[in-house]
């Protein structure tokens, strides 16, 4: 597939003639790019932020890169120009299907012992439709010890954001308990309105509508709960569910081994607002390094460079990829670096950085300095343990999957608001980051390819077998077994049809048995669905998942 949508306009940011122009200079002085004098020098801190900064603000120029919309394609062009100028090879997109949701409107009135009040508020994307009126509760942060002794069957209840709870656990909790629609208040400064996504995005609209407040206005509805105020509020959603196209923008660089064996090195491109903190750090740091390590050659290891589409609507540029080139391809990839929100605001705050166990990575981020950067450094099985069983960035597959890497993650205040701007970011964090993980690859570059090519103790295995049943269905035997493949019995066991890549059909839950063993049959109705690739997915673990697998079903 090309790069290029029919009668596009390239769009050719301050950074990208910077850069060009640079190189030309450099080649004509005779210079090389890293050297005393040289035009471009990929190693001066000061040069390293100078160019983050500029394409940060070439991102922001994009405005809202919503995924399916024609702001993210541009994007995705400006991404592709960028990886050819930096001398990348076979750089192209491509494309899957994902479920898109147009909002309409969002309208909410609140009474307070009668009051009305009229805060402002968005729906959050995936959140029901409809109408629904009722008494609100509030349940902290809404974990599910919130709920305990609270009756909130067919009411509204106040969630206040966590920044390690995931809003999606606090929906999945909401609905658990019975609650009728889910207001959450959003924690940024200025009485911003803090959106996202809160469903599976495959299933369609959720179950209730979900709606977010700003935090002066939802802080004031906390504070007449707790005087003994009665709260009630009046909730309207007005929504539609498409289908729209994602794509991923690709760029290699080749190394010296043998049979091509790479680290996929990527961060997602699609932005609620300008996106700046999320996730144009990550875009930033993902060009700089392309850019640094394609002018220095001399690396075993290929490198494949990937700006992931749809990552806020339901992580769908990187499932794609591990279906595309994993599960299908058999691509010798031996793990990832994923680039979420590197850097952020200089306001105290999260900055996260969490590493796979049982490879030579953490050495890697430790002898780098890398580590020392991030007041939070932890394993990656901490992650869903902290935000309620997921892991809300692209390489939640991959890990789970098997899959070796580390990942950053960072709050800022002004997450997912219209304020997201470049002028919010710690760019001389943001830039010395990135050299540190330039340093940090080049020492995993220096790995044995088989020893980044073993388990991670804390991820499980599923061994799945099918078969088709004579009516039509298919048999799904799944084998659950932990990291040294003893098989676990009474596991939760998930599995979902998904067709037309990302659009779910069926899905069904066991418990293993004894032997490990969970076994569905998907009806042939079901099957029978979409026109496009038909995905049948699989996860087991206890209280969320441990693993997760994948399996190409024919049409």
């Amino acid at each position: 597939m090309t790069s290029k949508r029919p009668g596009a306009t390239p769009f050719v940011g301050k950074h990208l003639v910077a850069l060009v122009l640079g190189t030309l200079v450099a080649s004509a002085l005779g210079c090389s790019d890293r050297g005393s004098g040289a035009a471009t020098d990929f190693a001066d801190p000061a040069q390293v932020e100078a160019r983050v900064r500029a394409s940060l603000e070439d991102l922001a120029a994009f405005g809202a890169k919503r995924a399916g919309g024609e702001e993210v394609a541009r994007a995705a062009d400006y991404i592709a120009d960028r990886f050819r100028s930096a001398g990348l090879s076979d750089v192209h997109t491509e494309e899957f299907t994902f479920p898109a949701y147009d909002l309409a409107s969002t309208t909410l009135t609140v009474r307070v012992d009668g009051a009305p009040r009229s805060p402002l508020a968005e729906a959050f994307a995936f959140s029901g439709v409809g109408r629904v009126a009722g008494p609100v509760v509030d349940v902290g942060h809404g974990f599910p010890d919130d709920y305990v002794d609270k009756d909130v069957a067919g009411k509204v209840v106040l969630v206040v954001r966590d920044a390690l709870y995931h809003r999606s656990a606090q929906y999945i909790q909401a609905i658990a308990h019975g609650a009728a629609a889910m207001l959450y208040v959003s924690q940024a400064p200025e009485n911003l309105i803090q959106i996202g996504t809160v469903a599976d995005p495959e299933d369609g609209a959720g179950p209730i509508p979900a709606i977010s407040v700003g935090k002066d206005d939802g802080e004031a509805l906390v504070a007449a709960l707790g005087g003994g105020s009665r709260v009630e509020a009046d909730i309207a959603v007005d929504a539609a569910v498409r289908s729209a196209t994602g794509r991923n923008v690709v760029g290699r660089l080749a190394g010296s081994l043998p049979g091509a064996p790479y680290l996929l090195v990527g961060a997602h491109y699609d932005t609620w607002y300008a996106g700046s903190a999320d996730n144009g750090t990550g875009v930033a740091a993902v060009l700089e390094i392309a850019e640094a390590f394609a002018r220095r050659g001399g690396r075993q290891l290929d490198l494949v460079f990937v700006a992931y589409d749809a990552e806020e609507l339901g992580l769908f540029g990187g499932y794609d990829w591990l279906r595309r080139h994993v599960i299908v391809g058999g691509e010798p990839m031996l793990g990832w670096v994923n680039f979420e929100i590197p850097g952020a605001s200089p306001l105290p705050g999260l900055r996260g950085l969490a590493y796979t166990s049982g490879a030579p990575l953490a050495p890697a981020l430790e002898d780098s300095g890398t580590s020392a950067l991030y007041n939070a450094y932890v394993g990656m099985e901490t992650v869903p343990a902290l935000f309620g069983g997921l892991i809300p960035t692209d390489i939640q597959g991959m890990y789970w999957y098997g899959l070796q890497g580390f990942s950053t993650a960072s709050d800022s205040p002004y997450y997912h608001t219209v304020e997201d701007t470049p002028d919010k970011i710690d760019m001389p964090f943001l830039a010395d980051a990135v050299l540190h993980f330039e340093a940090a690859l080049d020492r995993v570059d220096l790995v044995p390819p088989a020893a980044l090519a073993v388990h991670d103790p804390f991820v499980w295995r599923i061994t799945p077998s099918t078969a088709a049943a004579p009516s039509g269905d298919l048999d799904v035997d799944a084998l659950v077994t932990d990291a040294k493949g003893v098989p676990q019995a009474n596991a939760t066991v998930k599995l979902w049809l998904d067709v037309d890549d990302f659009t779910r059909v069926y899905r069904a839950q066991a418990a293993s048995d004894a032997d490990g063993h969970a076994r569905f049959l998907i009806p042939a109705a079901a099957l029978a669905q979409g026109r496009g690739d038909r995905w049948v997915h699989v996860t087991a673990g206890v209280s969320y998942p441990l693993a997760e697998t994948a399996l190409p079903i024919g049409g």
